[in-house]
């Protein structure tokens, strides 16, 4: 594995910082009729960037073996040993975003709307390394599209066991989700089309977790991530509904 001085580098850390590199290029070209947003958005980038990985880390270590990090502290600063969690990330970054727009007087739903399907697209991309390395390895399958890992450096067991390619199923959702939010760029109130996002994230995330081998079951037969997901929902859906009354409710009063 190559090193950058004493931090190694692996495919994960390419694929995401290439993720985020093109979504901020795809933000950057969707905020042309935006210059408020253009001008932050290097900062933004930077507080986006930060609150992705502490939040993602903190959630990755609340979840697994909290001792070990309660004797050991300066692991959770370990990130390049694995351990970053999306949903963590996602709300590490809208709690940075949240307070930067506020100290700069820029409006959140409509900035969130531009970053939305930058966001999916970042994510797919992201995913890629993940089925490389054998990261989020999904469970045995007999499906003849099940994939065994060889290497001795992947994440997944080297069992000869097929296993679900769970990491390019979310790569595929990830990418129609994308599609979708493009198709609806502009017809939607500010905040909807981010919230749909929220939404349509967490119900893809929902479901691939059944096949995710990697996530142990904590309640219900449900895994963190799901039970994550359903909390998502429980917000989104009423504030996607909300969004969506506020435009009616505009549409009423202009009449």
């Amino acid at each position: 594995m190559p090193h950058l001085g004493p931090l190694p580098i692996n495919w994960y850390g390419l694929t995401f910082a290439l993720g985020f590199i093109v979504g901020g290029w795809l933000v950057w070209r969707w905020a042309a009729g935006f210059p408020e947003l253009r001008a932050n958005l290097e900062s933004l980038m930077i507080w986006i960037a930060a609150g992705t990985v502490i939040g993602a880390r903190l959630y990755y270590v609340a979840q697994n073996d909290t001792m070990q990090y309660l004797t050991h502290p300066w692991l959770i600063l370990a990130v390049w040993q694995g351990g970053l969690a999306y949903f963590g990330g996602l709300f590490g970054a809208i709690a940075a975003s949240v307070i930067y727009l506020h100290r700069h007087r820029l409006n959140f739903w409509r900035v969130a709307d531009v970053f939305a399907p930058a966001i999916a697209i970042g994510s797919a991309i992201g995913r890629i390394s993940c089925g490389l390395d054998g990261m989020d390895y999904g469970t045995p399958t007999k499906l003849p599209w099940g994939v065994i890992y060889e290497n001795q450096n992947s994440y997944a067991p080297i069992d000869g066991v097929a296993r679900h390619p769970d990491q390019y199923y979310e790569l595929l959702g990830d990418l129609l989700i994308a599609w979708i939010l493009l198709k609806l760029r502009g017809k939607m109130p500010n905040g909807a089309l981010f919230v749909l996002y929220l939404i349509l994230f967490s119900v893809l995330r929902f479901f691939v977790f059944f096949v995710r081998g990697s996530s142990p079951v904590v309640a219900f037969d449900l895994k963190n991530a799901q039970w994550t997901a359903l909390a998502f929902l429980a917000f989104a859906i009423p504030a996607f509904l909300w969004r969506m009354h506020r435009k009616k409710t505009s549409a009423a009063l202009a009449r």
